[in-house]
């Protein structure tokens, strides 16, 4: 049996550690981590960034609830690796990455890590240092939008929350 790595939890689990050492020493809910994740691979359709890292599949806007076991499973896993730290706060669990997961992120060095990490970047700023009600605003007017009409939108228009 042929099993691919595109899509798994391995996958997801090094988009997060990337994610946690360039947005580092930011902490992130579990909520935070996929919309931050999701926006920055579809950056593009969200009128962030140029290109699409993940690219225009018609079925992209139907990934992002997909995703919630996924980010979960590696989230744990991470976890038990040790290289991410879940830390309980007044308003939910957050994870940070450790030392650990810093050294993987050193040895991954291509034009993808380094591509996805200013979307992560371009996201985070975008809006309002990961403020979860403009993420997901954001991304159901995307996902949402084209099968109210039956057609994707070229981009969905990003309204930055200002503090």
């Amino acid at each position: 049996m042929n099993e691919s790595t595109i899509g798994s939890t391995f996958e997801i689990s090094l988009r997060i550690l990337l994610m946690l050492n360039c947005l580092f020493p930011l902490q992130l809910d579990e909520q935070q981590i996929g919309m931050i994740d999701f926006i920055a691979v579809y950056a593009a359709d969200f009128g962030l960034l140029d290109e699409n890292l993940h690219g225009y599949s018609n079925y992209r806007f139907s990934e992002f609830p997909a995703r919630k076991q996924p980010i979960q499973a590696a989230l744990r896993d991470l976890i038990l690796d040790e290289y991410v730290h879940l830390t309980s706060t007044s308003k939910g669990y957050e994870y940070a990455i450790t030392a650990a997961g810093k050294n993987v992120c050193k040895q991954l060095h291509s034009s993808y890590s380094e591509e996805y990490c200013l979307a992560v970047k371009t996201t985070v700023s975008a809006f309002n240092h990961a403020d979860t009600t403009a993420m997901l605003n954001a991304i159901n007017n995307l996902t949402v939008f084209p099968l109210a009409v039956n057609s994707p939108p070229a981009h969905a228009a990003i309204t930055t929350v200002s503090e």
